[in-house]
């Protein structure tokens, strides 16, 4: 199989115009998300990002090419910059909660156990939403917004609509569609299984965000 991605995204597509059409993304489109619920979706999101980096640094290992595993390190450490940048702008770090809400915990144990339990090629597919949907999101909000000179996030939607992801996400892909390749079809079907599931997470983790989910005992 020589586009895997192309494939998978098909039976995906749905979930997608799922996310484009929340009121998450379309309030950050236009500008009038409430803070509250902006600064809690960073909470949560660098609560993520905390273990996502870990995630890719783990699957790195498992890599067999020298330039597979150089490439998830990066993205681990780029994440790290990026976090940086945009929750000094963002984050209210006095209030900070240390607590992931249900969602965030769901999806971020949900890659850490197939990451270090299952294949290479079922890893590589459970991480690969979380690279390419926001570049979907970041290209249908800056394709799609009127307000980009006074959007209050306006570098949020420009970091994930930037080349520098789009180049990131490319190369993810790449490495996967390699992978599937050489794949039997009973790794392809768990490959396409974990990419639905943290596609539907993605869509999940923005409705948590904009609800402000916590835990309900």
């Amino acid at each position: 199989m020589s586009n895997w991605f192309h494939t998978v995204t098909i039976e995906t597509a749905p979930i997608l115009e799922k996310i484009k059409e929340h009121p998450f993304i379309i309030k950050l489109m236009d500008g009038t998300l409430s803070k509250e619920v902006f600064q809690f979706y960073v909470n949560q999101d660098s609560l993520y990002l905390s273990e996502y980096k870990k995630t890719l640094a783990m699957l790195s290992i498992k890599c067999a090419a020298a330039k597979d595993t150089r490439f998830f390190l990066d993205a681990a450490s780029g994440i790290i910059d990026v976090e940086d940048e945009l929750h000094q702008i963002f984050l209210d770090k006095e209030n900070f909660n240390t607590e992931p809400s249900p969602s965030c915990e769901l999806y971020t144990s949900y890659m850490s156990r197939i990451v270090n339990n299952h294949s290479l090629e079922e890893g590589l597919a459970v991480i690969l939403p979380c690279f390419t949907i926001y570049k979907e999101i970041g290209d249908y909000i800056l394709a799609n917004q009127t307000n980009k000179d006074n959007n209050p996030y306006q570098n949020w939607i420009q970091t994930y609509a930037s080349e520098d992801f789009a180049n990131a996400v490319n190369s993810a892909i790449e490495i996967t569609n390699r992978y599937a390749e050489k794949a039997p079809k009973e790794v392809l079907q768990k490959m396409d299984i974990a990419f639905i599931k943290t596609s539907k997470l993605e869509w999940l983790f923005w409705d948590s965000a904009y609800n402000k989910e916590t835990w309900k005992i």
